[in-house]
């Protein structure tokens, strides 16, 4: 009877063992994740931390201001007189190995009008014995039409990019050759002497020149995928030497050639906007 009982109370305490092995929870779980709004503000941090630097192909329009001498109207010698104008630009960043430094390549066309009645205002200014006039051509035209600075750059330099999700910081560093069509400048004065048998004439003639070329820009760079679009600022500076000639007729018909040369400074701030594509 007493072997009974120990044997029940054996099976008695491994049954309630095992009862409570079955309820038992293991260890303790993992802590748990972040609010969705936390993952969320976390993923943007991350992804922007890891924004890859990308270049891009950009073709772009916008305004050319003329800067410092190149505006100059402050003179009756041949250059200055630069209007605001407009530029067209075809531009290339291109990263190296995918970091955020590589080489940037740029055309950029600019025309600047040349400000012939503010010219011909400080010559009657300066002579008002005379009076000074635009002449015409035979068929009537007035020769201001088609006075303008045509400036080509062709540059090369460093490139470097900051990208801050989809939007790039760009910044450029070029030098290269600046190929200048400069403008034909002719003018006339009445005849002050009541015999003679023409007006005075002064008419120099248009050129063409180069020289080195320096630029320094930035652009803001906002992506929609592979296109984006673009803002830009550059500063453009050349010295191109002119080499042309000037024919005087004065009022007895005498003709006079003499040369033009010298240096002309040409300074710009070009103001764009642009499309882009995207190289990655």
């Amino acid at each position: 009877m007493k072997n009974i009982k120990v044997l029940l109370a054996v099976l008695l305490l491994g049954t309630i063992q095992f009862a409570d092995a079955q309820y038992y929870p293991g260890p303790p779980g993992p802590p748990p994740g972040p609010a969705p709004r936390e993952r969320r503000e976390r993923h943007n941090d991350e992804a922007a931390e890891v924004t890859p630097p990308t270049g891009y192909f950009e073709i772009s329009v916008g305004a050319a201001e003329p800067i410092g001498s190149f505006s100059n109207t402050g003179s009756t010698s041949y250059g200055g007189y630069a209007l605001p104008g407009v530029d067209l630009a075809i531009s290339l960043g291109i990263p190296i190995n995918h970091s955020n430094f590589g080489i940037a390549l740029m055309y950029k066309g600019t025309s600047n009008p040349f400000d012939i009645n503010g010219y011909m205002n400080n010559v009657q200014y300066s002579d008002p014995s005379k009076n000074y006039y635009i002449p015409t051509d035979q068929y009537g035209n007035p020769y201001d039409q088609g006075m303008t600075y045509d400036n080509s750059f062709i540059m090369a330099g460093l490139f470097a990019t900051y990208p801050i999700q989809r939007l790039s910081i760009d910044f450029r560093l070029m030098g290269g050759v600046a190929i200048c069509s400069l403008p034909e400048l002719a003018y006339a004065a009445n005849a002050t002497s009541p015999t003679a048998t023409n007006d005075f004439s002064w008419d120099i003639s248009g050129s063409n020149t180069s020289g080195f070329a320096f630029g320094v820009g930035a652009d803001l760079r906002y992506k929609f995928r592979r296109v984006s679009l673009m803002l830009g600022v550059d500063f453009l500076t050349a010295d191109p030497n002119i080499s042309t000639n000037e024919t005087y007729v004065d009022q007895d018909g005498t003709t006079t050639y003499s040369r033009v040369g010298g240096g002309l400074p040409i300074s710009l701030m070009s103001y764009s906007i642009g499309i882009g594509y995207t190289i990655r």
